[in-house]
This record gives structure tokens, sequence and C-alpha cells, in this order.
């Protein structure tokens, strides 16, 4: 029997462990319980007496998945005789550390029924031994303790809950009343506990760092773990980058944040997106400006001009092709002339700085490839614009 029970215990544990881990409610709570315990061995039933049981116990609730909880369990208890000293009369204290496994079952009740089964050492000490005990037995040892029970629990607050379980704990032994037949011993043990909630762990469904309860009030999907697609976790990009998960590219800066965080970048700063741009792709620049009307460079562009000229730097086989545009207001053939002069503008400044002018091609499209429509004032600023592409 104690085989079957251990093949039944081995296989709770694997299908509890095999359980969804992330995505149920958790806590930890600690708990003591008072009970009544009763012997199963050699002894007369009508002689046999309840004794008491104390002990205390953790919980670590869906700890092993849902409705999976494990259960670390400290009892201290007596079985004995009403009589001591005559036949098959014995009194035994026990001592017994046990990890145990509860499967709550699913209802909608307000009591949470469970089953369980466990393992763990029962630690025993035979206190009165009986006139008939078999010479070769010991009166103290340790043994294999497996509890197997039922229960249930009842939440009196959100921290207070009542825990009540009955069980049969199978032994390893024939010692624990030293009478030896062909049946090991065991007991009956009932236990009524009341435990507190210590920490809470709250629900995180897709497994990204962010509770459910945060995902809803950051308007991020609690069931995708990147819910713009950048490459980062909803949880890194709220505790660690502090960019916003539901923006791919945090700085507008034309690269995706997860793109720049692997490429040392910064993705709070628009401006050294330039360092991330992968050959074949295109980049927006959108600090780069010029006097009105004119192919000068104005103070302000020279934090992303000294980006672009940091990548280049770092990567000497980087070709870019810078490309001017403008919005639709005045000639186009002037327009055109503008943006050439523009991209020319922008390629001698990084020439002047050490880069190889055959590393950068330029070309000016003027209004002829707009981003946006040119119908306000807000587009046309968005079409001028320098562009950034990277050949090799």
């Amino acid at each position: 029997m104690t085989n079957s029970i251990l093949k039944i215990m081995i296989i709770v544990i694997t299908l509890s462990c095999s359980s969804q881990i992330f995505a149920q409610e958790k806590n930890i709570s600690i708990g003591l319980g008072l009970g009544l315990s009763r012997g199963v061995n050699e002894a007369d039933p009508i002689e046999k007496q309840i004794g008491p049981l104390f002990g205390i116990y953790g919980l670590y609730k869906n700890g092993f998945g849902e409705n999976f909880t494990p259960e670390v369990s400290i009892s201290y208890y007596l079985n004995s005789t009403n009589d001591i000293g005559g036949i098959s009369q014995y009194k035994t204290s026990f001592f017994t550390p046990e990890l145990r496994v509860r499967y709550y079952f699913p209802t909608d009740w307000e009591i949470e029924p469970y089953a369980f089964l466990g393992l763990g050492a029962m630690i025993y000490n035979v206190q009165d031994v009986p006139i008939n005990a078999d010479p070769d037995s010991e009166s103290d040892g340790i043994a294999l303790s497996i509890p197997a029970g039922l229960g249930f629990s009842y939440s009196l607050s959100s921290k207070w809950a009542l825990d009540l379980n009955g069980y049969y704990n199978f032994s390893t032994t024939d010692n624990l009343n030293p009478v030896w037949d062909d049946i090991l011993d065991g007991n009956w043990a009932a236990r009524l506990g009341i435990h507190y909630t210590i920490l809470e762990i709250q629900k995180d469904t897709d497994g990204d760092g962010l509770s459910d309860e945060d995902e809803a009030k950051y308007g991020t999907d609690p069931n995708n773990p990147d819910s713009d697609n950048d490459g980062l976790k909803d949880g890194k990009e709220i505790n660690k980058y502090n960019t916003n998960p539901l923006e791919a590219d945090s700085d507008n800066g034309g690269i995706k944040d997860g793109i720049e965080v692997v490429n040392d970048a910064n993705p709070l700063d628009g401006d050294d997106d330039i360092m991330s741009i992968p050959v074949g792709g295109n980049l927006i620049t959108k600090n780069i400006e010029f006097e009105t009307g004119k192919a000068t460079l104005t103070p302000s562009s020279d934090k992303t001009l000294n980006n672009v000229l940091t990548a280049m730097k770092a990567a000497p086989d980087m070709e870019l092709r810078i490309t001017g545009h403008t919005d639709d207001t005045g000639e186009r053939d002037q327009n055109i002339k503008l943006s050439q002069d523009r991209a020319e503008t922008v390629k001698a400044w990084l020439v002047a700085r050490g880069i190889s002018s055959n590393r950068i091609t330029t070309r000016g499209l003027g209004p002829d490839e707009p981003l946006v429509p040119n119908t306000s004032d807000e587009n046309r600023q968005k079409n001028r614009r320098v562009e950034f592409s990277r050949g090799k």
C-alpha cells in the first residue's frame, strides 16, 4: 500500500508542477491548529484513546499552479490507550514535519473544499510499552509519514481564514505500538486551524512583470507580454526603462524601443536613434533644423548630428544616404534644389569631422514624397525633414 500511495503522490506533484504557474492569484499564509488523533494499531479498539494534536502550517496558495497549493505542516500529537502497561496497551508521542499538496475543487461555494496528499517524517517515541511488545521493536525512531485526506477553508476576511481537515496518516513502521502484526501502524487525525495571509502575490496572466490590475491601469494587454510589439516586455517598459508600453517607439525617433535597448541607445531620446538603424532601414530625424528658406544648419541640430557622427565612427562599414524633403509651399523646382542643398549640408558637416565622403550619398526630393497630406501647418512641418537610409 505504501508504494501505491507514493506513486499517487508523485503523480499529483507532477501534474501540479506542470500547471500554469503565473496565471492565478497567489498568497502566502501561516496558521496555528488544534485537533485530535487516534491510533490505528494492535491495541483493542475499545481501549484506544483520542489524543490531542497541536500544529503549525504554512500555505502557498496556487503555488504549484491553478488550484494546487503546497502546504508545510508540523504537528505534535499523542496516541494511547485508556490504561497503560497491559496487553497491547501503549502511549506514543509524535512529531511530524510534512510537505502536503492540496487540490482545491473549483466551486462557487463560500467554502473551498480540497483533497490533499503529503510526504514527511514521523518522529515517534513510545513512552509506555505494552507487556507483549515484540522484543525486536524500537521504542523511538523515524518512519515515513504519508498523510492523505479532505478538508475545506472558509474566509473570515481578506486576510483571515478558518481551515478544517481530516486525514489518515500512513506510516512505514509497525513500532508505533510495538506489538507486531502483519499491518503497519498509522493514525487518524483532524485539525482545526486559523491562518493569516502575510504576503499577497498579484495575478500576472501573461508573465510580463505587471499584475493584471496594473495592466488595467496602464491600458496594456494582460494576455500579451509585449503589448506594442517593440521587443520589450510591458513590465520592463514600466519598471526599468520608463518607456511607453503602448508605443513601439516611445521617443518617436524612428526606431523601436527594444532595438534601441539592444544597441545601448536611449529609447527616450529620439536624437540617438541613428545608432540603432539596421541595414536597409530608414530613419526620419525630427531635430535637424535649418534657417528658414536656407540650407544653413541651426545650433539645435548639433545633438542629432553628433549622434550620427558617433554611429558612423562606431561602425566603419556603415554607409548612409541622406535625403532632404520639403512641404509643398512654393515652387517645386526651388524646393527640389533646397532639399538637395540641405542634404549636402548635412553630408559636409559629417565629412568635416572625419567621415569619408564615399560613405555618404545625398538626394533632394522636395515635396514629392510627403509623409502626410500637406493640409495643415502641422502636417507641413512633418513633411519638412531629413531622412537617413543605411545601405550597409
